[in-house]
């Protein structure tokens, strides 16, 4: 019996080490230079690990406030967000496409009213004719933006004289009639950030004459328009303007051995665009 108690003293004197390692409460309960860490006694390298994931893991235990030990990126938080950058940023970018206000994008309708100067002048077996007068014009404009500020339309314009001026060699005198010159064709219009712009319209053009119940036209032929104006926004994509016009024609007259008209105006006209 005595032995017994003896042998059972030794293996809990064998034991006890082991068994403080297993559940220890504090660093001097484990042996070989150990720590203690949840209970459980680990080398000294496992304790900065666990203590750097408790800011992924609430159940672990965080680090010291004076700690040095960097925290692993998987378990660092996300940067704050830096104002005007980042998806502010962008954000306000896409709001500033979408935004369509005073910008050429998009339909484009532009008509215009005028008035100026008209003259168109033909020769033949040495005979001098011309017809002129105080005009006024008119146009049409229907398209759409291209890019931002360049437009790709098609334009119907004209200018037309009532009781035009005539001349036939040294005879002169006003016909009772109308003359006018009428056109269609593409359209190209660049504007400035100013709203300054330019267009230049090639197109088919023809010359018809009227008098009465009577009425004559020339073949079709070749038409150009050159614009330069100024507008100014009055709503978010109306444009009120003013732009100067000088347009041009060239026609053959119908019939054999038909001389050839060339006509040109000067005018002014008030324009609306919408854009």
């Amino acid at each position: 019996m005595q032995k017994m108690i003896a042998l059972f003293g030794a293996v809990l004197i064998l034991a006890a080490p082991a068994l403080a390692d297993e559940g220890c409460s504090k660093d001097t309960d484990c042996n070989g230079g150990r720590v203690c860490l949840d209970r459980i006694c680990v080398e000294p390298s496992v304790r900065p690990l666990r203590e750097s994931a408790a800011t992924a893991d609430p159940g672990l235990q965080p680090l010291p406030a004076d700690s040095t030990e960097a925290v692993p990126a998987k378990y660092a938080p996300p940067p704050a967000p830096v104002r005007g950058s980042g998806n502010a940023g962008l954000e306000s970018s896409r709001a500033m496409l979408l935004d369509t206000r005073h910008r050429h994008l998009g339909l484009f309708i532009r008509p215009d009213v005028g008035f100026g100067y008209f003259t168109s002048s033909a020769s033949q077996n040495g005979v001098d004719a011309g017809m002129s007068g105080f005009a006024g014009t008119a146009g049409f404009a229907i398209g759409g933006a291209l890019a931002e500020d360049s437009i790709l339309a098609l334009h119907l314009w004209d200018a037309a004289v009532h009781d035009p001026n005539v001349s036939i060699g040294n005879l002169s005198g006003t016909a009772n009639g109308d003359v006018d010159v009428f056109a269609i064709g593409p359209e190209y219009t660049h504007y400035t950030k100013d709203n300054f712009y330019f267009s230049i319209s090639p197109s088919l053009s023809r010359l018809h004459v009227s008098s009465g119940s009577s009425s004559a036209d020339t073949n079709w032929g070749f038409g150009l328009r050159g614009a330069f104006g100024k507008e100014w926004w009055v709503s978010d994509h109306w444009g009120l303007g003013v732009v100067g016009h000088v347009s041009w024609s060239i026609n053959q007259d119908s019939g054999s051995n038909a001389p050839t008209w060339t006509t040109w105006a000067f005018t002014v006209a008030f324009s609306a665009t919408y854009n």
